[in-house]
């Protein structure tokens, strides 16, 4: 029993240190960047083949490519490398978990595909190459021999719920090159020494960021033929290339998708291929391709994607660059989107005219030819031609040479009919009027749609001008819900108008600083002085004269308390009487001989004050964007009117007002419409028992960056005023002039500045 025992213990103890080996975690030692003429090679080095979770774009500006690891983790690896190429700015490494997550910050947000290669998983990014020189790889030149010339057999796409592929059937392995071009979005695939059977094709796709594919035979010679694939993108995303034993498989994943990839050896779904229809395209011309390329032979393994949960912009553990991560949300919310619109573009080869006098039809007919395209005309067509026109594409060059004599065109499928405008114009409004007779007449869908952050009333007025004569739009304001009445045609654009408008409303938090500084400084000196002195026989010492035998100076004849205050004396008064107008310290001195005849009071006065004073008022209003925001605290003060006997009551606020607008630009700054008044009540002046008001206000627009802070406004108010009260004449008597006057000084510096703050609410 014991042995049994033991020997389960051991089974259990093996069975875990077997999964623990299993699940250890890969060490991420290395990140190499290998730029070339047409693509940057992204190299991940690891002890063990790294799983890959997520790969997809996060972020438009900058452009910043989010790869995640399963069970990987970095060893002695920085959290920031700056690579310095020219394409691959910043790689960040973000642990998550037990995983890893590897932001690639670029400076163009390009095609890429993902592959391993010796072991190392490698991310290839196509860079736009905007150079008119071409150039072949040397490394493929040993491949091109023109007793190995390839044909381009067929093309079949098939299309799955998450992905788009081109089955290219081939007769045997041909050397390939990519390249990719920008304004519009394309990605260029050379099949070098193949030849192109048939003449310029163009199929329309419309599925997994693939608006349409052009084939045309590029180069017959020099150094070899080369047959060129053009994939015009509607956004850059992951592709994949495979060579395979029939020919070569190309792969678009859709952008919707939460593109993760399992393992290398991960199979890929099998869908029956269908054949697209033809449309009225040509591939790119030889003058838009560009450097030498540095591409090998396709024979290395895929990572292929499977379909997920979620997409990577809405799952929370994807986040952005904290430092892109506000300026991509304000670049997202103001980016313009394009609802409805019919845009021509010249995209088709590029070719040389020069006639004189030519027949129109001979010309219409010419440029038909070059670009694979049938041609039928109308029986009124009819005029000439006489242009030169050097290195123009030729979708250009026929509407000019058609409108020069005024005649139009229609492209369907592969077949150009030429008409007169005035013909084209009647038809077209015949077809006007015929489909809006069919829509009319079409059942009428009925769609209640709940708005979550607008107003039912305000997004019906929007939608008004865009219903049909049958359409109608009722709301019901209490579950804020439009009831539409449309067609269907009308609905779906409706539903993309409502999808736009109804979105939320980012949120702006906005602070003031009101600081009030004041200080004050008071210096007073006052001097009183008086005296009295009797000269008579009653005190026995009058004068040695018969006259005058009594004298008597009175020196006091300034009471204290009526003329002007100041401290009192023996005397009762003052003969100079120039005290402080204000003071908090005085001393007297009194002096008088023996018998009283003769007196002396002198009394001084003083008062110096300083004081510093500050008041900080801190308001906080939070508001949408566009809508005005108001917050007032204080006090109102009751004013009284009496007029034909009536007394009316109006209350004047005396408090702290702020009254702000704010508006978000696509930069990420805040404009804001200001107005701000600090209003107070002084009790110490009444008129009539009602306190006047002291205001300070400030009303501005002013712009300030995300969590800035601006002074908006600032008052500086300095007072200094010196009183002097002095005896004419004898206060400028050198030393003795000081007994002869008084001084006194007010200084007062008073400070307010407003300072503003806003904040956006993430």
């Amino acid at each position: 029993m014991k042995r049994k025992v033991c020997r389960l213990i051991l089974a259990v103890i093996n069975l875990i240190l077997v999964s623990a080996f299993l699940v250890r975690a890969a060490e991420l030692s290395r990140i190499e960047i290998k730029p070339g003429n047409l693509s940057t090679r992204v190299i991940l080095i690891a002890d063990t083949p790294v799983q890959v979770t997520g790969l997809s774009y996060i972020s438009e500006t900058p452009p910043v490519l989010s790869l995640e690891l399963a069970k990987t983790r970095p060893v002695e690896m920085p959290a920031s490398l700056e690579p310095g190429s020219r394409l691959v700015r910043n790689i960040r490494l973000e642990p998550v978990g037990e995983n890893l997550r590897i932001l690639l910050q670029l400076k163009d947000k390009v095609p890429f595909r993902l592959l391993v290669e010796d072991g190392k998983t490698i991310l290839e990014f196509n860079e736009f190459l905007r150079s008119s020189a071409y150039h072949i790889d040397p490394a493929l030149t040993a491949l091109i021999r023109p007793e190995n010339q390839i044909s381009f057999a067929n093309l079949n796409v098939k299309t799955e719920p998450d992905k788009v592929s081109f089955l290219i059937g081939l007769t045997g392995q041909a050397p390939v090159q990519t390249f990719a071009l920008d304004n519009p979005s394309r990605l260029v695939v050379d099949l070098l020494n193949t030849n192109y059977p048939r003449s310029s094709q163009s199929y329309q796709v419309g599925r997994a960021n693939v608006d349409r594919l052009r084939v045309a035979q590029f180069k017959t010679s020099d150094p070899c033929p080369i047959t060129r694939l053009v994939f015009d993108l509607k956004d850059t995303g992951w592709y994949s290339l495979d060579t395979t034993g029939q020919g070569l498989r190309i792969s678009f994943y859709s952008p919707e998708k939460n593109i993760l990839a399992q393992n290398t050896e991960q199979p890929v779904k099998k869908a029956e291929p269908v054949k697209t229809a033809l449309a009225n395209a040509m591939p790119a011309p030889e003058e838009q391709t560009t450097k030498k390329p540095a591409i090998k032979v396709e024979e290395k393994k895929e990572i292929a994607p499977v379909k997920a949960e979620a997409a990577p912009v809405e799952t929370k553990a994807e986040p952005e660059p904290k430092a892109a991560k506000p300026q991509a949300q304000a670049k997202a919310q103001f980016k313009p989107r394009v609802i409805q619109t019919v845009e021509d573009k010249y995209s088709g080869e590029l070719i040389s005219l020069k006639f004189k006098d030519a027949d129109l039809r001979d010309v219409v007919l010419f440029l038909a030819d070059f670009a694979g395209l049938n041609v039928i005309f109308d029986p009124e067509v009819r005029g000439s031609v006489t242009c030169n026109l050097q290195e123009v594409p030729w979708d250009q060059a026929l509407e000019i040479v058609l409108r020069q004599n005024r005649m139009g065109k229609i492209i369907e499928g592969n077949v150009l009919r030429i008409a007169p405008m005035s013909t084209l114009a009647r038809e077209d409004e015949d077809l006007r009027r015929m489909k809006e007779s069919k829509e009319l007449a079409g059942p009428i869908q009925v769609k209640t749609i709940t708005l979550s952050y607008s107003k039912a009333r305000d997004v019906q007025s929007l939608l008004k001008s865009r219903l049909s004569k049958n359409g109608e739009i009722v709301i019901d304001e209490r579950t804020n819900t439009l009831i539409i009445s449309e067609v269907r045609d009308r609905m779906e654009l409706l539903e993309k108008l409502i999808g736009v408008l109804d979105t939320p409303t980012p949120q702006v938090s906005i602070e003031a600083r009101i600081v009030e500084a004041t200080s004050t400084f008071i210096r007073n000196l006052g001097i009183q002085w008086g005296y009295k002195g009797v000269i008579d026989p009653f005190y026995g010492n009058q004068t040695a004269i018969s006259f005058p035998n009594k004298i008597l100076a009175d020196g006091a004849l300034i009471p204290q308390g009526i003329v002007t205050k100041g401290i009192g004396g023996p005397l009762g008064g003052y003969a100079i009487n120039l005290p402080a107008p204000a003071f908090n310290t005085a001393v007297g001195f009194s002096f008088a001989n023996v018998l009283d005849t003769f007196r002396l009071d002198v009394a001084l006065s003083a008062l110096e004050t300083s004081g510093n004073g500050r008041i900080i008022s801190s308001p906080k209003v939070t508001t949408q964007n566009n809508q005005a925001a108001e917050i007032v605290q204080g006090r109102q003060i009751p004013v009284q009117t009496v007029a034909n006997f009536t007394v009316t009551t109006r209350y004047v606020n005396a408090a702290l007002e702020l009254r702000a607008t704010p508006q978000i630009t696509a930069e990420g700054t805040i404009i804001m419409n200001i107005e701000i008044q600090n209003n107070a009540a002084d009790f110490a002046n009444l008129v009539n028992g009602i306190p006047p008001i002291t205001t300070q206000s400030a009303k501005t627009t002013v712009m300030v960056p995300d969590g800035g802070t601006t002074v908006i406004g600032g008052i500086y108010r300095t007072e200094d005023s010196i009183t002097r009260d002095r005896v004419p004449y004898l206060h400028s008597i050198p030393v003795l002039g000081s007994l002869f006057r008084s001084f006194a000084r007010t200084k007062q510096n008073r400070e307010l500045l407003i300072f503003i703050t806003p904040r956006i609410i993430k």
